[in-house]
């Protein structure tokens, strides 16, 4: 797939002159969205809880629409079937194809699966492919920052019947990664770098993860090295900080050295048919 040439996250972070076309024109894009968009359910949730929060994920991945009226239900599907969101979609399949398998080798070789997810959001992709398990061949922590989140993955458990244990906490503390007991051999990190625009927060997280992985462990993490939306997303969509969402992409390339640097091994990489987002798998010797 040729790609055209993006702009840059410190490009997309400088307000663009009153004047310029662009404001203009995502302004009136911003306006639609906070009068009539809102009709649409997916929109509401987006301008409430950010459109790259754990809560407008796990709307994406159930993916029915709704909304008020027929004219809100016609603008939420145009919104869930838009290319990035159909990414998404596609990654979560992916992702829950590479646990499910992870968990099956290890089976396979009579090792119980302690799986560590370190912001998990609503936790589906995880819980969907838990219940499929014996709940004596696993145990799983489920983690998030966002109250909200966890108490949207706990009710899905439950939902599900699936043993968890869900709970608070921050995927960058050492103090809260040093009380996951047992320790992990599988470690999920599904969304979480590509909205944090801090590279030597995301660096130093793979040491961060390297050091509480189990020996023989696997890490399963996400990329997005590209976003055909990523001007329109910037300019007029606001993230779970409130302010606006402005994406760093990262190729495949700069985070597998930084994995790699941290210890990670054996590479494995599965991108969505869009070319947009990424997993990986690697292993810790």
């Amino acid at each position: 797939m040729t790609q055209r040439k993006l702009p840059t996250y410190e490009e997309l972070s400088r307000p663009l002159s009153a004047w310029h076309p662009k404001a203009i024109y995502f302004g009136l894009m911003r306006f639609f969205l906070k009068t009539v968009g809102q009709l649409s359910e997916g929109v509401r949730i987006g301008l409430t809880h950010g459109f790259d929060s754990g809560v407008m994920l796990e709307y994406v991945y159930r993916n029915r629409p709704a909304g008020v009226t027929f004219v809100g239900k016609a603008i939420d599907r145009i919104y869930l079937n838009s290319q990035g969101w159909q990414g998404i979609r596609e990654r979560g399949q992916i992702l829950k194809g590479v646990l499910k398998q992870t968990i099956q080798t290890y089976q396979s070789q009579g090792i119980t699966t302690q799986l560590l997810d370190v912001a998990c959001g609503g936790g589906r992709y995880d819980l969907e492919v838990l219940r499929d398990f014996p709940a004596n061949t696993f145990t799983a922590t489920l983690r998030d920052y966002k109250v909200e989140n966890v108490q949207k993955a706990q009710e899905l458990a439950a939902k599900l019947d699936v043993r968890a244990t869900i709970e608070q906490a921050d995927a960058f503390s050492d103090s809260d990664l040093n009380r996951v007991q047992p320790r992990p051999n599988i470690i999920v990190v599904s969304g979480l770098h590509e909205i944090l625009p801090d590279n030597d927060l995301i660096e130093n997280h793979f040491r961060q993860l390297y050091r509480i992985l189990a020996s023989q462990g696997t890490l399963i993490f996400t990329i997005q090295p590209f976003h055909p939306q990523l001007e329109l997303i910037a300019r007029v969509l606001n993230s779970h900080t409130h302010r606006p969402w402005v994406m760093r992409l990262r190729s495949y390339e700069l985070t597998k050295t930084w994995a790699n640097a941290a210890g990670f091994k054996d590479f494995e990489l599965q991108m969505d048919s869009f070319g947009i987002f990424g997993v990986v798998r690697a292993c810790k010797e």
